[in-house]
């Protein structure tokens, strides 16, 4: 596909998702965090997500491999109780940050295998999963699926809306007559949809398109601070500082340092 759309939804079976190609921000729950390829993630039943493409890309083709299959696959088998409670424990999502090559092989070869032999990659890969170094994306679990259900149009507009504005101003009264409702209304909305306040949901899409910037390119901070639509550089590296718990000039340093 050219783009990964920006497509908020949920769904009763656990899913797995690696990242081949693309370049974007990826919503779990009330997390958003970029992604690139060789993003893999594993996310529990009915998790609220979309992957959404975003920003500068290495291809004109984005491409993710996606797993999706039912809790009772392995409910059945007693022998697999420890990979049940596993896959219980992905009911906020998890990041394996660095999975293995055999995992991502695995993975890459998995549509080329016969029906029975993809059943048993599954469980292998399942259980491998279990002993990778991992993080939990979502800090919630509060999610109203019955909201999100009967808003879904409603949540996917303006977060859509939100992916491809954040950089510029944004006024609480037009995004509210979008819905439409009035500003007070829509700002209880907001944050019962999206887990947070619209501030801090567009902020924290700012830093996210900022980080990126700051790792591949040459601009000096105050340029991406205007370009990711902040008005003042010591606003952006409050909040920077606030959604990454460092300093965007020691971020930069951090994850640019050679071994």
């Amino acid at each position: 596909m050219e783009a990964f759309p920006h497509l908020w939804h949920y769904h009763p079976e656990i899913e797995l998702t690696y990242i081949q190609q693309g370049r974007g921000i990826r919503y779990v729950g009330d997390q958003i965090d970029a992604f690139q390829e060789g993003d893999l993630v594993l996310l529990g039943e009915n998790l609220p997500h979309t992957w959404a493409t975003q920003g500068e890309q290495k291809s004109t083709i984005q491409c993710g491999i996606v797993f999706q299959f039912p809790l009772a696959l392995f409910r059945n088998f007693p022998e697999m109780s420890h990979i049940v409670d596993f896959l219980k424990c992905a009911e906020k999502g998890y990041l394996f940050p660095n999975p293995s090559e055999e995992i991502i092989q695995t993975i890459i070869g998995f549509e080329h295998l016969s029906p029975t032999d993809q059943l048993l990659s599954l469980i292998g890969l399942i259980a491998n999963l279990e002993k990778q170094e991992k993080t939990r994306l979502s800090n919630s679990l509060d999610y109203n699926l019955n909201h999100i259900h009967k808003e879904n149009f409603r949540i996917n507009r303006i977060k859509g809306y939100l992916h491809e504005n954040f950089n510029q101003k944004i006024e609480l009264e037009h995004i509210a007559k979008m819905i439409p409702m009035s500003p007070t209304y829509f700002s209880a909305w907001f944050k019962r949809s999206m887990g947070h306040s619209l501030i801090t949901y567009v902020n924290k899409l700012r830093i996210e398109q900022a980080s990126r910037w700051i790792l591949s390119t040459d601009w000096d901070i105050a340029e991406i601070a205007y370009k990711v639509g902040f008005q003042q550089v010591s606003h952006f590296n409050r909040v920077f500082k606030k959604e990454k718990n460092m300093a965007p000039t020691t971020f930069k340093e951090k994850h640019t340092k050679k071994p």
